[in-house]
């Protein structure tokens, strides 16, 4: 409880400074941003696909350094951000959706690698989420990474969602948007195909029902998004760029793992996973396994407790 009152005031903090998102090209400290999206791909003109940007009020400098804390656990009520949900939901067949969240750090200085950052939800588990599966064509070359943060399309979806709805002066704003709104419009096929392909949706292309009704979040993508830290590798442009997952090292063996001791079958995923169940979206991670020390400390406590009642109704 206490370390979400910190999360909440920090975001507080962090998010009422500007109203507009800050996007992190110039400031190197963006804020983080949910895009949700629904394209109805049985229209070749797509008049009926919708989407949602919603400022978390989250910079990336705070997620950083949160995010990967063990039993951090923060959750945003999209209900509360006027009708930009319920208008999506309205309009969207939300088995079909589809959730990205990102915020960027276009700064750097001339020429140094891994200065420029990307933060985002990704397609680096499988379907089933029983294993990691970053395959090659899922990690960006180092040229295609560092093209982003300059990227026309990018530049003009950002300035084009700061200058609807609410963004411009609302602390937390959000907006909706159509395949006739020009670039507010998140679309993974002509909007932001230059950072949607590659921050990587939910790789089932689809909620598949489970965020509305959903009971857990280990049974693949359809009901859990990873977070990867996005950075160049080197200054080689044809090299891979490096994606690191969020997450606790739970079990201590050095690595962030989706499936430790068996996740899937009920045991602790590592992974810091995002959900939205009915109108809520969650970011979460796994708490850490207290120490043998510490189960024995607890034990004795109890039996003190149990000690000490015994006595009192002998009285």
């Amino acid at each position: 409880m206490k370390l979400k009152m910190i999360a909440l005031a920090a975001m507080l903090a962090a998010g009422s400074a500007n109203a507009a998102i800050d996007t992190g090209l110039a400031s190197g400290n963006g804020e983080l941003m949910l895009n949700l999206k629904w394209k109805d791909t049985a229209l070749a003109d797509g008049n009926q696909s919708v989407s949602a940007a919603f400022d978390l009020g989250i910079t990336m400098d705070y997620a950083v350094a949160n995010f990967n804390t063990a039993g951090y656990s923060q959750s945003w009520d999209l209900g509360s951000y006027g009708s930009a949900f319920s208008t999506f939901t309205s309009a969207a067949v939300m088995a079909n959706a589809e959730m990205n969240v990102f915020a960027l750090d276009g700064t750097e200085t001339a020429g140094a690698p891994g200065e420029k950052r990307l933060i985002s939800t990704t397609n680096g588990i499988n379907a089933t989420g029983t294993s990691l599966s970053l395959l090659a064509s899922s990690i960006p070359a180092n040229g295609n990474f560092n093209d982003i943060f300059g990227n026309v399309t990018v530049t003009n979806f950002l300035v084009a969602v700061n200058g609807s709805a609410s963004h411009s002066s609302d602390a937390n704003g959000a907006s909706n948007a159509d395949a006739t709104s020009g670039n507010a419009w998140f679309d993974n096929g002509t909007g932001m195909e230059k950072f949607a392909n590659l921050s990587g949706f939910d790789s089932t292309n689809k909620f598949d029902g489970t965020y509305g009704a959903g009971t857990g979040v280990l049974s693949g993508q359809a009901k859990a998004l990873p977070f990867y830290m996005l950075v160049a590798s080197s200054t080689d442009p044809f090299g891979k760029a490096t994606m690191t997952p969020f997450g606790f090292d739970v079990d201590g063996d050095g690595v962030v793992e989706f499936d430790n001791n068996g996740a899937v079958a009920g045991g602790t995923s590592e992974y810091g996973l995002w959900t939205l169940q009915g109108s809520t979206l969650t970011y979460s991670v796994a708490a850490a396994v207290p120490e043998a020390e510490t189960y024995a400390m607890m034990l004795a406590g109890l039996g003190l407790v149990g000690f000490m009642v015994r006595r009192r109704k002998s009285i």
